[in-house]
C-alpha cells in the first residue's frame, strides 16, 4: 500500500501546474486526503489508547475512530459535490438555451474540463444564435424586397384584358404576398415571443366576427359553438383572430363542400380559452401529426397543390398560442377528419 501512495504522490509531482486544476487530479487529491486523515486518525488513537492489555482502550479507539470515519466520509461527499457543483449551471444552462433563450450564456466559474465544457456550450450558443440571426435577417430582407416587384406586377395586370389570364396571375399574386405576411409574421412572434400587447377581449365576439368577415360565402360550412355567456380573456386580438382564421382555413381547405360542417368551438377552461376545429376530411396520418404545425410542412404534398398556400397556416397557429403561454395540439383518429385544439391560458381581466 505503501508503495502505491508514494508511486501516486510521484505521479502527482510530474503533473504540470495547470494540470492540478483538472478533475482527475482533484479527485485523486480527495481520495489520498481522506485515506491520509483516516490513517493519521487511526494511528494516533492507537498510540494514545494502546489496546493491549486494556480492553477499554479498544474500546474508546472505536467510539473516537467511527465519528472521526463518519466525519471524513462526509467531508470527502461535500468535497466532491462542490466539485462538481457547475453541473448544475450547464443543466439549467442547456435547458435555457433549448428553450430557445440563445441569448443567455453560462456562468464560468472555474479553468477545468467543466470550464472548458461551459466555454464550447457558450460558444455553440454564439454561432447557433448567429446563424438564425442571420437567416433572419435573411428572410426578412428578400420578403421586404419582394414586395416591390409585386407591387408592380399588379398595376401591370390592369393592362391584361384577357380576363382568365388575369384571374390566374392575381390568385398567384394574392399567394406569394400571403405567404410573404406570413413569413414576416412568423418572424415577429419569434422575436417578440411573450412580448406582444394585450387587452381585453370578448372571445364570442371575435370568433363570430372571423367568421363573418373572413368567410362570408363559407359561412353555412361552419358551426359555431361558444358558451352562453361572454369569454373575456387578456390577448392580442389580432395574433388571435389570424389563429381562429387559419384554424378554420385549413378545416375549410379539406372538409368535403357536400358534407357535414366544420365545427368551431371556444370553452373556458382553468382560466384558459380552448378553441377546436374539427372537420370531416381524409385526416392525417399518425407518422405526420407532430410535424403539421411545422413551418412549409405538408403532410401530403397534392393536398396543398392549387390552395395558394404554403404550409406556415399551422405554424402560425403553434406560434401564436406559444406566444400566449401555450400549445397547440393534433389529432386525427381514424376515420374522424382532423381536430386541432389551441389552448389560450391568461387570467380574465379585472
Amino acid at each position: 500500500m505503501n508503495n502505491r501512495f508514494l508511486r501516486a504522490l510521484k505521479w502527482l509531482a510530474r503533473k504540470p501546474v495547470n494540470a492540478w486544476r483538472s478533475l482527475p487530479v482533484r479527485l485523486v487529491l480527495i481520495f489520498f486526503a481522506s485515506f491520509f486523515v483516516i490513517t493519521a486518525a487511526t494511528a494516533a488513537l492507537f498510540s494514545i489508547f494502546p489496546p493491549q492489555g486494556n480492553p477499554e482502550n479498544m474500546t474508546v479507539v472505536r467510539v473516537l475512530g467511527y465519528p472521526t470515519i463518519a466525519v471524513v466520509f462526509v467531508g470527502c461527499y461535500l468535497a466532491v459535490r462542490r466539485l462538481f457543483y457547475p453541473l448544475e449551471d450547464i443543466r439549467q444552462g442547456t435547458r435555457r438555451i433549448g428553450e430557445g433563450q440563445l441569448e443567455y450564456r453560462i456562468p464560468i466559474r472555474r479553468q477545468d474540463e467543466l470550464g472548458r465544457l461551459t466555454q464550447r456550450i457558450n460558444r455553440m450558443a454564439d454561432q447557433v444564435k448567429g446563424m438564425l440571426d442571420g437567416q433572419r435577417e435573411l428572410l426578412l430582407a428578400m420578403s421586404h424586397e419582394l414586395r416591390t416587384p409585386l407591387t408592380r406586377a399588379r398595376l401591370a395586370l390592369e393592362f391584361i384584358h384577357d380576363k382568365d389570364v388575369r384571374s390566374h396571375l392575381e390568385y398567384d399574386l394574392s399567394s406569394m404576398e400571403r405567404m410573404i405576411t406570413e413569413l414576416l409574421e412568423g418572424e415577429r412572434l419569434n422575436t417578440q415571443g411573450g412580448r406582444m400587447s394585450r387587452s381585453r377581449v370578448n372571445l364570442n365576439k371575435l370568433m363570430a366576427e372571423v367568421l363573418r368577415g373572413d368567410f362570408p360565402n363559407d359561412r353555412h360550412r361552419v358551426s359555431l359553438s361558444v358558451p352562453p355567456s361572454p369569454a373575456h380573456l387578456s390577448v392580442n386580438a389580432a395574433r388571435l383572430r389570424m389563429l381562429v382564421r387559419n384554424l378554420v382555413e385549413n378545416a375549410l381547405r379539406y372538409n368535403p363542400r357536400d358534407g357535414m360542417p366544420v365545427e368551431l368551438s371556444l370553452r373556458m377552461e382553468d382560466g384558459a380559452a380552448v378553441i377546436r376545429v374539427q372537420d370531416h376530411g381524409p385526416g392525417i396520418e399518425p407518422e405526420h401529426l407532430e410535424r403539421v404545425t411545422g413551418a412549409f410542412y405538408r403532410a401530403d404534398p397534392s393536398r396543398g397543390a392549387g390552395t395558394g398556400r404554403h404550409g406556415l397556416g399551422l405554424y402560425l397557429c403553434r406560434l401564436i398560442a406559444e406566444a400566449h403561454g401555450g400549445e397547440v395540439e393534433v389529432a386525427s383518429p381514424p376515420g374522424s377528419g382532423a381536430c386541432i385544439t389551441a389552448r389560450i391560458p391568461g387570467e380574465p381581466p379585472d
